[in-house]
């Protein structure tokens, strides 16, 4: 046998580094019995809990160190352990001496004899607070980033549903369901300026219990008056807008603009957001954020009416005749076919009613194309004044119009053509210093379903009596019914 494996005779026993290692380890240490009552405790388990031995020995560690917040999982998982005596490690939430929580790397290890014996435990604890800590920033850090991807996609999706709106009902539409989805805890509306400008008038809301007035005035918000997007409840200095009546209540006031001119105001608020809801700190954190929110959807809200309203001002020109303001040949092609449709399926009537001004081409030749141009207006004129929300006025081309009649029997659209008759008739004009002869039309009525079933057919009959009632000295409405009497 090497020397070298023999023991030093003169180094310390067994026992002297055990006692070493227990007083100096940075790691409290208890030893308890098979009872789980504490029988020793190192130095370091004092520094950590504050506990000496007087306090702890004949007790059970945790029922001095576990606490209100000690999670009751890990507290049955140890004494399930200590019950099947096997070793059990994990991370629990303790208290010291002065109810400071603090978190431990526990190990709980059973100790036999050499016959197997059980005869004590041994509790080693390691502090990881510091550890704890971090991984719980990391974990705030993660959901917050969690959190503002989440936003990020319903920002983009919500950008993606706006700018794909025809209409400003699919807009609004689009708006309730984006913010009531981005921005839950908020009750919100949306108003519009109304024509005048003198009032907003509420266009759109949501939430849970939303309760807007119908219509506010510009002076009695902040963020029309200054121009600028207005947050109550985030700044030192702060004055509540006159429309809202909840004035303890957290809000935001932002304008809607459009083309550089602002055209509304989104005005969200956080009902039953008190200050002893959350902490002072986490309410402003939420407030904060949703401010963010609220900035990023007001200026998207922004660009898609100003969008819509592109489209539907595009979508005008394109269908509306420029000189006269009626609805052009494109519009009554496609509108007609789709009434007609309608009228099939419900089985309701359709009247078409061919116009066409009398003489026009003496007005262009004797006083100029500006005289014709006032005729063909004011006789447009006249047709808006008189139709209905049924009634639909077109020009086709040149001294030609039509009405189009829905849901209207033959004999209302001959009432119709002959009001509009006798009101041209009894326009006095002048144009150019120069009083101009008097103006007069002639009208032809077919009707659906007796006259025709088709659009082409309708449009040819009505057509048929016009030339009809010009034939027959002009000034005067025959309607196909007429044709076939005559």
């Amino acid at each position: 046998m090497c020397a070298k494996d023999c023991p030093d005779p003169n180094d310390p026993p067994e026992g002297f580094y055990a006692a070493l290692v227990a007083r100096h380890s940075s790691d409290g240490v208890v030893i308890s019995g098979p009872d789980r009552k504490a029988r020793w405790v190192n130095t370091a388990f004092t520094a950590q809990t504050g506990y000496g031995p007087a306090d702890i020995l004949g007790k059970e560690p945790g029922s001095l160190l576990q606490g209100a917040d000690t999670d009751r999982d890990a507290a049955r998982s140890i004494a399930l352990a200590c019950a099947q005596r096997r070793e059990v490690r994990l991370d629990i939430l303790n208290y010291t001496r002065d109810g400071t929580p603090f978190w431990v790397d526990l190990k709980v290890t059973p100790v036999y004899d050499t016959d197997g014996l059980h005869t004590h435990f041994i509790s080693t604890m390691r502090d990881i607070s510091e550890r704890k800590t971090l991984e719980d920033q990391n974990e705030e850090m993660r959901q917050a980033e969690s959190l503002r991807q989440s936003e990020r996609q319903l920002l983009a999706l919500t950008s993606e549903w706006l700018y794909s709106a025809k209409s400003f009902e699919e807009l609004l539409m689009v708006v309730r369901r984006a913010m009531h989805t981005l921005i839950p805890e908020a009750d919100g509306a949306l108003y519009i300026y109304a024509t005048q400008r003198n009032t907003l008038d509420l266009v759109a809301s949501w939430g849970t219990i939303p309760d807007f007035p119908g219509h506010i005035l510009p002076d009695d918000c902040w963020a029309l008056r200054r121009g600028r997007a207005y947050a109550f409840g985030l700044k030192p200095i702060q004055f509540p807008c006159d429309h809202v009546h909840q004035k303890d209540t957290p809000y935001f006031c932002l304008p809607i603009i459009a083309h550089g001119e602002t055209i509304g105001l989104m005005h969200i608020i956080f009902d039953g957001f008190e200050e002893g809801g959350l902490m002072r700190h986490m309410r402003a954190e939420v407030l904060n954020n949703r401010w963010d929110v609220s900035l990023i959807c007001a200026e998207q809200i922004s660009l898609a009416v100003a969008n819509v309203r592109l489209r539907q001002e595009l979508h005008e020109r394109s269908m509306r005749d420029a000189l006269t303001g009626l609805w052009n040949r494109r519009w009554f092609t496609e509108q007609a076919a789709r009434e007609l449709a309608n009228a099939e399926r419900e089985n309701t009537p359709l009247s078409l009613v061919a116009v066409d001004v009398d003489h026009f081409k003496r007005f262009n030749d004797r006083f100029g194309h500006d005289a014709g141009d006032l005729v063909l207006r004011e006789v447009a004129e006249l047709m808006q004044a008189i139709v209905s929300d049924t009634v639909f006025p077109c020009r086709l081309g040149g001294e030609e119009f039509t009405l189009l009649c829905v849901g209207m029997p033959r004999a209302c659209a001959v009432d119709q053509a002959e009001e509009l008759r006798t009101r041209v008739a009894a326009l006095q004009l002048s144009s150019g210093g120069s009083s101009l002869p008097c103006v007069n039309i002639s009208c032809g009525v077919a009707s659906y379903p007796q006259d025709g079933k088709s659009l082409a057919q309708l449009m040819k009959l009505a057509d048929t009596a016009l030339y009809a009632a010009k034939e027959g000295g002009r000034n005067r409405t025959i309607s196909v019914a007429d044709l076939s009497v005559s």
